[in-house]
């Protein structure tokens, strides 16, 4: 009767049987013995799916933190890698077009940045021209990392298509 006598004692009850506040032996015996064992299995169902629900939850907010994390350190890198590849005279905002791009995409450190975006080299024109969208013929080194980033996964597949 104290567990379950009201509505707001059972939802209180409910609740701490899910949070550790009462054991739920301690809960389910009575059940058992007093009401059914329905009943029981009820509560051990609600426990059960409470419980495999906080857990997917939790593990689901570890897991997006960590991939945020990962985006954001492969963000830098990238940026770090682009900057040094296109780097031109102090001040000057760094602006690749397109016969740039074409002439350094046999070198060593492009090799690196398309491995890092996981494109293939004969591949890289088609992403310069996509993430180039008003067709200028020139992209910033963040419009280039950030395209690239873009293309990530099952984008890359379809959108270089």
């Amino acid at each position: 009767q104290e567990l379950f006598g009201s509505t707001g004692s059972s939802l209180i009850t409910l609740l701490k049987v899910v949070t550790g506040g009462i054991d739920w032996g301690e809960v389910s015996k009575p059940l058992f013995q007093h009401v059914s064992a329905f009943a029981s299995g009820v509560l051990l169902l609600y426990i059960g799916f409470a419980v495999l629900v906080l857990l997917n939850l939790v593990t689901g907010l570890f897991v997006d933190g960590a991939m945020k994390l990962s985006r954001s350190d492969k963000e830098v890198e990238l940026l770090e890698m682009a900057d040094a590849l296109f780097k031109k005279e102090e001040g000057c905002s760094t602006r690749i077009t397109l016969e740039e791009f074409q002439s350094r995409s046999s070198t060593a450190g492009m090799k690196k940045f398309f491995e890092a975006l996981e494109i293939s080299k004969a591949r890289a024109d088609d992403m310069f021209h996509l993430i180039d969208r008003d067709n200028a013929g020139v992209l910033s080194v963040e419009e280039l990392v950030a395209g690239g980033l873009m293309l990530q996964g099952p984008a890359k597949a379809i959108d270089l298509a």
